[in-house]
């Protein structure tokens, strides 16, 4: 098991009746974290505008989606040469992520790699990402406005009285704002959705996972299907 020192907030109090000093600490345990990772943005205009290029040839023609659906490529664009940027790029933020963890001595690989094309009213509903150590998204094309990134609150219980204000450590969400050249890697379990596109344009992402490479070979592979393109 292990074991680590708490971050700790302390405020002094003081017991009048008694006359006494006494110390109150607050100590954030078991934390979530995510990382966000912005390309600059005069950057990313040029490196966008090819993957979306390379996601439209993927997907033309397009196929037919129920209303409210998405289309979603095959999940081996990082096995694609027109993607080789892209996947350094990946490879180059996990490194850094698995340093701040302490796992980067445990080789890890992308298990599956798809751009999701989501046109005004589609969504994705709640979900996680199974047999994944890492998950991420980037962000390719972003409405101007009702595009959201939610992460829930992994707790099981919740008591949640109404507070006098919805803060850090009150909420039960936590909503993620894409923009272009953005990218957020979160731990797989972290459930999280999508909400409808309420924008007239389309919301263009690639998604992808990581596992430890000896878990990865055998079990770790995306389980659903394709709804457009061709492997």
């Amino acid at each position: 098991m292990g074991l680590v020192c708490c971050l700790a907030y302390i405020v002094h109090l003081f017991f009048e009746s008694k006359g006494m000093r006494v110390k109150q600490e607050v100590q954030e345990i078991f934390p979530t974290p995510l990382w966000v990772v912005d390309i600059a943005a005069a950057d990313a205009v040029a490196f966008n505008a090819k993957l979306k290029a390379e996601i439209e040839n993927i997907i033309s023609p397009r196929p037919k989606v129920p209303s409210g659906s998405n289309w979603q490529t095959p999940q081996d664009l990082h096995t694609r040469p027109a993607f080789a940027d892209f996947t350094k790029f990946v490879e180059i933020v996990a490194q850094s992520v698995a340093q701040y963890l302490q796992v980067e001595q445990f080789p890890m690989m992308i298990t599956g790699c798809w751009a999701n094309i989501n046109p005004p009213g589609a969504y994705h509903p709640t979900h996680n990402h199974p047999n994944n150590y890492l998950s991420g998204v980037y962000y390719v094309a972003v409405p101007e406005t009702g595009s959201h990134l939610v992460f829930q609150d992994p707790r099981p219980v919740l008591i949640m009285p109404r507070t006098a204000a919805i803060g850090r450590v009150t909420a039960n969400a936590c909503v993620t704002q894409p923009q272009p050249g953005r990218m957020v890697i979160f731990p797989s379990w972290l459930r999280h959705h999508v909400p409808s596109n309420e924008s007239t344009t389309e919301r263009v992402s690639i998604a992808f996972n990581l596992m430890f490479t000896d878990f990865a070979e055998t079990l770790a592979a995306p389980r659903w299907k394709p709804t457009a393109g061709t492997g």
